[in-house]
Order: structure tokens, then sequence, then C-alpha cells
């Protein structure tokens, strides 16, 4: 195995740690079991024409996305998107409202007021998690919004990622298990160059630590 793979494998694991984090804190919330893993997680360059972006958002990620978003800064600086697609977020909703299967099923996509504080609420566990659990394993402060949640059409977020002022960004892939319920998204962490290479250098101490 190659030194990028260890690292790129050192990483996914400090996530699988804050995502599991995550998934014990929605469970308590939801009174459901909710399992949270990442399977993959790559590095991308995110000024790459936008053909070739698409080839990097799971095929799952179409239509209309609901994004969870929150910015931090201090000895990192960038944007963390927490991303799903709007009706598997909606069957989720629904879930934690308890509604009966009947109703699901005539459930429109119109989300209410209450819909999106509990997509916020949802955005700020996963996300705080992710990004505070992180901060907390590799030994470093940062400090961090509270999330803001917007719709979009899956070209309309490819572009706004586009123009970003974080050049760089870590794209998670993530699922999301509740009941017999599977819902696949992302989370895709926008970075500056500086942070990314910041980042990359305590991967690779922790490397060297653990093989060296």
């Amino acid at each position: 195995m190659d030194n990028k793979q260890i690292r790129y494998d050192i990483l996914k694991e400090l996530f699988n740690v804050s995502v599991g984090q995550a998934a014990s804190m929605l469970s308590e919330v939801v009174k459901k079991t909710i399992l949270l893993d990442v399977p993959k997680i790559e590095i991308i360059k995110s000024d790459k024409e936008l053909c070739e972006l698409q080839t990097h958002l799971p095929a799952v990620l179409d239509g209309t996305l609901m994004i969870s978003s929150i910015t931090f800064q201090e000895q990192l600086t960038g944007e963390a998107n927490l991303i799903f697609p709007a009706e598997k977020m909606k069957t989720f909703i629904n879930l934690c409202l308890n509604e009966s299967e009947q109703e699901m099923q005539y459930s429109d996509m119109h989300f209410t007021d209450m819909d999106f504080d509990i997509i916020r609420e949802i955005g700020n566990i996963i996300l705080n998690a992710i990004v505070g659990g992180l901060s907390n394993q590799i030994g470093i402060q940062l400090q961090y919004t509270l999330p803001e949640v917007q719709v979009f059409d899956r070209i309309d977020f490819e572009e706004d990622i586009q123009n970003k002022e974080y050049p760089y960004f870590l794209m998670l892939y993530i699922t999301f298990d509740i009941g017999d319920t599977e819902i696949e998204g992302a989370v895709i962490v926008n970075l500056t160059l500086t942070s990314l290479k910041e980042l990359m250098l305590i991967v690779t101490k922790i490397e060297d630590e653990l093989y060296g």
C-alpha cells in the first residue's frame, strides 16, 4: 500500500470516529438506532471542469438536494457541507416524527419550518461532530458557525462549489441507516490550499507514529 493510500485511510478512520459519535447523538435524539459510515474519501481540486466534478458526486445525489453548511476558521479555514437528496431527507424527517408508512407514502415534497429546523439540527449534530471531532483528534483549535440549510438543484450546487474561495475539498461518501431505510449522501469539506497542506502534514505525522 502506498503512502497516499495510507494517509487517505487514516483520514477516513478519523472521520468514521466522528460520524460514529454523531450517529450515537442522533440515535438518542430520535429514539431510534441510527448508523453512519464513511466508506470512501477523496481529495479533489474544485477548479476542474464541471463534467469531471460530476463523476465524483455520488449518483444518488440527483435532483433536489438538501444542503446544511457550516464555516470554520482558526488553524484550518473552510466550509463543511452535509448533502442528501431532498426526497430521502423528507423520508428521514417523517421517520423522526414517527409518521406511519401510509402517511409517508402520501407525504409531498413541501418542507415546513419544522422540517427545516429538524434538518438544521441534524446538520448541527453531524457537522459539529465531524469538524469538532476531527479537530479534537488531531489536536487543533477551530471556531465554527451555526449551520445554514439551503435547497439546491444538483447542477446549481456543482456550480456553487466551483465558485467557493476554498479551491480544494474533501469528498466524504456517507451512508445513513435508520431502521430499514438507507440514505446515501456526502459531506464536502472545502479547504484553502494552506489548510489542506496543514491537515495532510498532521495526517503524515500520524502515519509516521503508526508505521515509522
